[in-house]
């Protein structure tokens, strides 16, 4: 007498369907990791490193000491409260590179290690929200690398003789395609903090998240005014680690990117120099292999192809369409976010940025 066959359990299929599409996602971005890869060249320098000491901008440090460690003979890393003039004397670095947003770095220390003859280099992390600050700190160094390409001019006029428009990146320890579970799953995702012109921006859009799973987290969301409408799927005044971080991008359908406002009240930029390049939230979605759907940039097509790469929009009423959209056309979505995945990997990683760093530096 044949087996009788055992019925499937309800959800089996769509279970076994999910499973096979997360396992073809993983494999090709094995694929694309593979011909990718970032083939270190090991220059004779020696180095000497200033993290913020921000614990917010970890990943970035990290990231760079990371790479410093795969492109150079010598490495030293200090933090802002280490007497680095001291150390730099001590060690004679060819370089002494600062990350910096606000003065993370006294410029003393800088002007003194500048009168050693060794050269110096920041890179600002926030431009161009707070450039009332780093205009004043930028002068104190021999390179000044920003992340946002308008800020270069300002500098120039500054009377800094060596400028040069260098984004950050995705750090790739933190930031990767991953297997998570099921607690990470979201139709739509958006970490970061709720800035004037998010918090407007998302109770524009309230409504229609309402009728989806929805993972938003970061602080000030208890700005919007349909908080209530979306309070049990925000997790308000929390930081999310970036681990935590890349997890939720891996396992959303859709990861959400919102840049910062020019005209944020947080802002410290009086004279309205313009953000027209992308946010380093742009690299680590990418990174995870998540679909991103971001508003528009000025220079976001120097990143990513819109359409093919990285989905945009340029309103709420764009982005719900959109994102209705490629809810229901899951393999076009999962073919754009390879497709940001592959391009992230090929130009936007840490080990590429610091060789562009080192190369504009030492030729």
């Amino acid at each position: 007498m044949p087996a009788r066959k055992t019925a499937k359990p309800p959800g089996w299929n769509d279970g076994y369907r999910a499973g096979w599409l997360e396992g073809r996602r993983l494999g090709k971005c094995e694929v694309i990791s593979r011909q990718t890869r970032f083939e270190a060249h090991v220059s004779e320098l020696r180095v000497l490193y200033v993290r913020t000491g921000l614990w917010s901008y970890d990943p970035l440090d990290q990231g760079i000491i990371d790479a410093l460690r795969q492109l150079v003979r010598d490495v030293h890393v200090a933090v802002p409260t280490d007497d680095a003039a001291a150390l730099a004397a001590s060690i004679r670095p060819d370089l002494v590179l600062s990350l910096n947003s606000v003065e993370c770095l006294g410029v003393s220390q800088v002007d003194a290690i500048r009168g050693m003859g060794i050269r110096t280099a920041a890179w600002f992390t926030d431009d161009p929200y707070f450039i009332d600050v780093t205009k004043h700190i930028a002068p104190h160094y021999d390179y000044v690398f920003t992340l946002e390409e308008a800020c270069v001019p300002v500098y120039r006029e500054l009377g800094c003789p060596n400028v040069t428009h260098l984004p950050f990146g995705a750090n790739t320890a933190y930031y990767s395609p991953k297997r998570t579970d099921a607690r990470y799953e979201a139709d739509i995702c958006f970490i970061g903090s709720a800035f004037g012109n998010r918090a407007a921006f998302f109770d524009r859009i309230a409504s229609y998240l309402q009728g989806k799973k929805v993972f938003i987290a970061g602080y000030w969301w208890e700005r919007m005014a349909h908080y209530p409408m979306l309070a049990d799927q925000i997790r308000n005044g929390l930081w999310i680690s970036p681990e935590e971080t890349a997890s939720h991008y891996n396992r959303a359908k859709i990861v959400i990117n919102l840049h910062r406002a020019i005209d944020d009240e947080t802002n410290q930029n009086v004279g309205g120099v313009p953000a027209r390049s992308v946010n380093p939230r742009s690299f680590e979605i990418g990174a995870c292999a998540a679909f991103q759907l971001s508003d528009i940039r000025h220079s976001l097509g120097a990143a990513f192809v819109p359409g093919e790469e990285i989905a945009t929009y340029a309103s709420p009423e764009e982005l719900v369409e959109k994102a209705e959209y490629y809810l229901n056309h899951e393999e076009e979505r999962q073919a754009v976010a390879l497709r940001g995945y592959a391009r992230t990997m090929r130009e936007h990683t840490y080990p590429r940025r610091v060789r562009q760093l080192l190369d504009s530096v030492f030729g």
